[in-house]
């Protein structure tokens, strides 16, 4: 029997769609050695958040003596941006090869991490999911550019690491050991303004960091062409010229890798991954993928476990569509749409639990080549006796 009421008795509707925020896309994480670190603000194999802080990045060296492959590749990032930054120190080993290990990481059977591994840690401990991976001075190692392309596959995120090597043939033999579309391959490496060699890997990252926070550019944008002020030039020269074929940029470029130029300044020089899909082949392609199915996925943790009815898909189709006509707004898009597929969605599968919208997006081209033809024409000569 219905409880008895009189009165007027107020309730608020749950219905309607849902804002789509987007987390910060251009956090970066880096792992590398700092051996005269503060151990209190850098404890080794630990997640630690450095929010475009110099003073802090400062603590990763209190002797001077500048030791060790974080602090120049930190210093680099944050003189290009404010970004977002966490760190992941690791120990020296005695020799080279020991440290290469100690950068691997491991996980324990007690579930400690170190190292890479540590980088699984990062939006646990922290709040931030890296976005953009690098292991500056390490990642011209097969085993640890390997790892970090796992990753990245795991993390849905970017990594950019360094080709090794005094020849753009032994930057291109690195390159093919790679097919995956999360990895941009970096060479040679850029001199800082202490004249210090720094891996080009931090200087992609800096730069996607910056770009992700400007806006009307942001997770779309390339950072291809971009100038890259805090350098004063590369390990080995690259020469360039505009629409040759033959020179040392371009035949990078050809083979996948990125590289640093001086055309009106040193720029940042190349769009594409490792990928053997052309489809993907444009690392902003990839990313644009990313941060749109992260957002959606996670604007979606309302609907989970509500009751699947009409209120329910309307809801749900409509965050998405004003999610994507958002986005397409801002130029990160030039369109999209969502809708429920009828077969997927047959009663015997709704009333299972379970529901599946689908949708679709156009990227932003990347002008990577522009061709402008000449007409040699008598026709303005007539001007002479008009």
């Amino acid at each position: 029997m219905p409880q008895f009421r009189h009165g007027i008795y107020g309730a608020t509707s749950e219905a309607g769609p849902r804002p789509v925020p987007i987390a910060p896309t251009g956090t970066i994480c880096i792992v590398g050695t700092a051996k005269d670190a503060d151990p209190a603000v850098f404890p080794l194999n630990t997640p630690v958040l450095i929010a475009g802080s110099p003073l802090k990045a400062a603590k990763l060296d209190t002797k001077g003596d500048r030791a060790g492959t974080l602090l120049p590749a930190v210093e680099m990032i944050l003189a290009i941006t404010g970004a977002i930054v966490v760190v992941i120190r690791v120990d020296e080993g005695a020799d080279a090869a020991a440290t290469v290990t100690n950068v691997l990481g491991a996980t324990s059977a007690e579930g400690a991490r170190s190292g890479l591994d540590a980088v699984y840690n990062v939006q646990a401990m922290l709040g931030h999911k890296p976005r953009i991976l690098i292991t500056p001075g390490f990642s011209d190692q097969q085993t640890v550019a390997t790892k970090l392309q796992t990753i990245a596959e795991r993390l849905r995120a970017f990594a950019y690491v360094d080709a090794p090597g005094t020849t753009e043939t032994a930057a291109n033999t690195y390159r093919q050991l790679f097919g995956s579309r999360r990895v941009e391959v970096c060479w040679p490496r850029s001199i800082n303004t202490k004249a210090e060699l720094v891996p080009t890997s931090a200087v992609a990252a800096g730069l996607r960091a910056k770009m992700d926070n400007t806006p009307w550019q942001e997770y779309s944008a390339s950072i291809s062409n971009q100038l890259v002020l805090p350098i004063i030039g590369t390990e080995f020269p690259v020469d360039f010229q505009d629409g040759d074929s033959s020179c040392l940029a371009y035949i990078l470029n050809s083979n996948q890798i990125s590289t640093i130029i001086n055309d009106g300044g040193l720029r940042y020089w190349g769009n594409l991954n490792c990928s053997d899909d052309p489809k993907w082949q444009f690392s902003t392609h990839v990313r644009i993928n990313d941060i749109i199915l992260d957002s959606s996925t996670a604007a979606l943790k309302w609907a989970r476990d509500r009751k699947i009815n009409k209120t329910f898909v309307e809801d749900v189709l409509e965050t998405q569509n004003n999610f994507l006509a958002r986005e397409t707004r801002a130029q990160n898009l030039l369109g999209g749409q969502a809708w429920a597929d009828l077969e997927l969605n047959s009663p015997d599968v709704i009333l299972a639990g379970e529901f599946y919208m689908d949708y679709d997006f156009t990227s932003p081209g990347i002008a990577q080549a522009i061709t402008v033809t000449s007409h040699f024409v008598n026709d303005y000569a007539k001007a002479i006796f008009s």
